[in-house]
């Protein structure tokens, strides 16, 4: 089940996006569109190392032997 720490990176993601988005349809002039583009790198690498944290979590999980916590 997704944590709310996750929902939120999510979200602030699909938000980033969603800006960077817009503001390349409206031809915003250079350093808007930087900024956005920007923003938009930045929570990439959050989400990148939100997956690395639930990849190494997955392989300790995955290499316990049973009845370990």
């Amino acid at each position: 089940m997704p944590t709310d720490e996750t929902r939120r990176l999510l979200k602030v993601f699909g938000v980033a996006v969603t800006a960077y988005e817009d503001a390349v349809h409206k031809n915003a002039p250079p350093e808007e569109l930087r900024k956005a583009e920007g923003e938009v790198r930045a929570r990439l690498e959050e989400i990148a190392a939100l997956i690395e944290r639930l990849r190494a979590r997955s392989e300790a999980v995955q290499y316990r032997p049973r009845g370990e916590p």
